[in-house]
């Protein structure tokens, strides 16, 4: 009888008894237990766990990723925390162009040559799948490809959820839950890595609750939920928020570079920029933080001294030009949006910025 057939014969059909659940004491249970080992020290990043990464777009995580991703594959700490070394796979499904550029400003302000991320003689690197495929379906061949390498793969980056569900409703509970399952499968890969999965948030987060698409479904099934979120300041924080298996950390700052990318031009042979992120100490940080609300307080005493300044005045009267001396209204646009969130100014059916009672109440109390 052929394999086939045994399979379609009454025999094989046969419901087979379920393997009885095995009983331990708990001296042996306790004895047989592992400590989960984390690919970044400190952070909840255990070996096949499941991990969201939220932040909106724009907001520095595929820039943040590709620095974490570069760190893992050649062993270097990331943001001073020891790392695992090893293999990584990114499925780059959202933007493969865009990542590829964060990628190239990334080891280009590290000084780190493309080479060095990948070995064609003993299969190890970090690996990147373009564009967007079924999760399922690939496991198996992901797995084959892979399985031959010399390193463990540690890390998987699925760039982003949204990219890779086949949904069509991201409010589906059922679907959602179904959709992280399917994720969690490539922490079965050789190396049991831990799988960082890029979400968009709810429409309705915060700073303080940036939440994954997908209800409560999506983030009950992941383990942890790292956040990324960029201040009107520049800096880009990782903390976590709704949900973490581990210990809690302090947040961790970065500032995002602009870098030219060597050797790339435009279709019309302009420079193409991209960015790149770099850890930021928290005296460097508090500087920049400081930096911005001298600005801020400055432009509140301008406005004052100018009621109904253009912008270029503005920018004058506060001191805010650019190197040749032009007013920069662009810088005092942004604040400007700034101090309007907080309730110090507003804007005018005219398009004038005047102070609020708020804001007036504030420049009067500067020295």
């Amino acid at each position: 009888m052929s394999p086939v057939q045994a399979l379609s014969s009454p025999a094989a059909a046969a419901p087979t008894t379920p393997e009885r659940p095995r009983i331990v004491g708990a001296r042996t249970f306790l004895q047989q237990f592992k400590p989960l080992e984390t690919v970044i020290d400190g952070l909840p990043t255990a070996r096949g766990a499941i991990v969201a990464i939220t932040g909106a777009t724009g907001g520095g995580k595929t820039t943040l990723c590709a620095l974490l991703q570069v760190c893992l594959r050649l062993g270097r700490d990331f943001a001073g925390r020891e790392v695992t070394k090893g293999s990584v796979l990114v499925l780059a499904g959202e933007n493969p162009d865009d990542y590829a550029m964060h990628l190239l400003a990334t080891i280009q302000h590290l000084g780190i040559e493309p080479g060095q991320l990948s070995s064609p003689v003993d299969s190890t690197g970090l690996w990147v799948i373009p564009g967007t495929f079924s999760v399922l379906d690939q496991v198996d061949h992901i797995d084959h490809v892979l399985s031959g390498q010399t390193e463990d793969l540690v890390a998987v980056f699925v760039d982003t959820s949204a990219a890779f569900y086949a949904g069509e409703d991201e409010n589906d509970n059922v679907a959602m839950r179904r959709h992280a399952s399917i994720l969690r499968e490539l922490s079965t890969l050789p190396g049991k890595p831990t799988v960082f999965v890029l979400c968009h948030p709810t429409k309705s987060a915060t700073r303080d609750n940036l939440l994954p698409r997908g209800g409560g479904a999506f983030l009950a099934e992941v383990d942890s939920n790292l956040t990324v979120w960029k201040d009107d300041s520049g800096i880009v924080t990782l903390h976590h928020a709704g949900k973490i298996r581990g210990a809690t950390f302090d947040p961790i700052r970065f500032e995002l570079v602009s870098v030219e990318l060597e050797g790339h031009k435009d279709c019309r042979g302009r420079p193409i920029f991209s960015t790149a992120a770099r850890h930021l100490p928290d005296e460097r940080a508090e500087q920049i933080e400081e930096k911005v609300l001298d600005d801020e307080n400055r432009l509140l005493v301008a406005m004052q001294r100018k009621p109904g300044g253009s912008l270029a005045d503005l920018a004058m009267a506060a001191g805010m030009t650019t190197g040749g001396g032009t007013p920069n209204r662009s810088k005092v646009y942004r604040l400007m949006q700034k101090l309007a969130a907080d309730g110090l100014v507003q804007k005018s059916r005219t398009g004038v910025w005047r102070l609020t009672s708020k804001g007036k109440k504030e420049a009067d109390e500067l020295p």
